[in-house]
């Protein structure tokens, strides 16, 4: 019984930690692209305060990124710790 748990929170890890590398280019083209590039198109029309409030955009999704991954990645941690407990469990129930 305890084996089977700990192949199920192994597949889960494996799943969630796969999620969170195919997710976390998405989020990091998401947050580092936009800024720039409206500041690189429209930078002739741009005074000198619209580049305080860039840079102010920017690093604003900067930090919103560090938060969202940061989550993301904990939670893959804690999948795989669980995984490994569960792996550890099964080791010792079948001595």
């Amino acid at each position: 019984m305890s084996d089977g748990r700990a192949a199920a929170l192994d597949a889960e890890a494996k799943a969630l930690r796969a999620a969170y590398r195919r997710g976390c280019w998405i989020r990091f083209t998401l947050v580092i692209f936009p800024v720039p590039f409206v500041v690189a198109l429209l930078r002739l029309q741009f005074d000198a305060w619209h580049y305080v409030l860039a840079g102010g955009a920017y690093l604003g999704f900067s930090m919103l990124l560090f938060v969202i991954d940061g989550r993301a990645s904990d939670r893959c941690a804690a999948a795989e710790k669980s995984a490994e407990a569960a792996h550890r469990a099964a080791a010792t129930e079948g001595r």
